[in-house]
């Protein structure tokens, strides 16, 4: 199971979709975005039955194999290969879950691939796309954004303090030279506002550029509807989210359906990883879980 993805909240996202004690053998869940296939194969290791989507079709193939090697039933799951924004066409209509999961966050997978673009800590092309097929890479958006957008893209998406200075650092580093790679853009972002602490000052940046990328605040708002629409009656719906944009548009649509009286929110205030699952998955630390239960009633 070496350098596999590990998935953030496993023990209460499945105690949640699959509660031990086989009250809920067969539950159905579908995996809005799989990944390496982590909360999946918890979900099938207590007798529950998935359906499994995801955008890039390398993680698809990894978690397809990683399913095989521990032979895991193939008439348990289903792997489809497409954006969580077209649930609807992705699953078959007749079917209802027990339980629909989002985890927002990128593979690990994604950012230790230089190729891929995704990491500021190695050497790769401006890419960020998710779905290979997608037209527009980081590198447009770095070359081609004006200051002004530059700005509004660092402060909606990365929530980044020196969001006007770095965008005139990148449009006065562009005017001398195309930025192509991730360590150019981390280069110029680190000299513009120095570096302290453990986080690098790229990693807001290079999250707003691969959430413009992949258009990840607007899929979400697309699916989660879609996503609710799949439930059966006592279904949970469940998203971990790691950004504070997509917690804000996930705790208020559970809000919106709560007063709509389409069931009940199960989590007050999100559930974030314990301090021993941080100190082992530091990627964890800023994820934030929230489960909406519906009522068909």
């Amino acid at each position: 199971m070496e350098g596999y993805h590990k998935s953030v909240l496993v023990e209460k996202i499945v105690d949640a979709l699959v509660p031990p004690g086989g009250g809920m053998r067969n539950a159905l869940v579908l995996d809005a975005t799989l990944g390496d296939g982590g909360h999946s194969i918890e979900i099938l290791k207590r007798e529950g039955k998935v359906v499994a989507i995801d955008v890039d079709p390398q993680a698809l193939a990894r978690a397809h194999q990683r399913f095989e090697d521990l032979g895991i039933n193939k008439e348990r799951y289903k792997l489809v290969l497409g954006n969580f924004r077209n649930l609807n066409s992705l699953t078959k209509t007749s079917l209802e879950f027990d339980g629909v999961l989002f985890d927002l966050g990128v593979s690990s997978l994604q950012l230790d691939s230089p190729l891929r673009g995704f990491s500021f800590s190695k050497s790769g092309p401006l890419d960020m796309r998710m779905d290979p097929a997608l037209g527009v890479k980081a590198l447009d958006l770095v070359n081609g954004l004006n200051k002004g957008e530059l700005n509004e893209l660092f402060i909606k998406l990365g929530e980044e303090k020196h969001s006007r200075k770095l965008a005139d650092a990148v449009v006065f580093a562009r005017g001398v030279g195309k930025i192509e790679t991730t360590l150019q853009l981390a280069d110029i972002i680190e000299k513009t506002v120095g570096r302290k602490g453990k986080i690098h000052p790229a990693t807001k940046v290079f999250q707003a550029l691969r959430m413009a990328v992949n258009d990840e605040p607007g899929a979400l708002e697309e699916a989660l509807p879609q996503g609710f629409g799949k439930l059966k009656g006592g279904g949970k719906i469940l998203i971990i989210s790691f950004h504070s944009l997509e917690d804000r548009i996930v705790k208020n649509t559970f809000k919106k359906w709560e007063e709509e009286g389409l069931g009940k929110i199960e989590t007050d205030k999100p559930i974030v990883p314990n301090p021993e699952e941080v100190f082992e998955n530091p990627r964890s630390r800023s994820a934030k879980l929230r489960i909406f239960k519906y009522d068909n009633n």
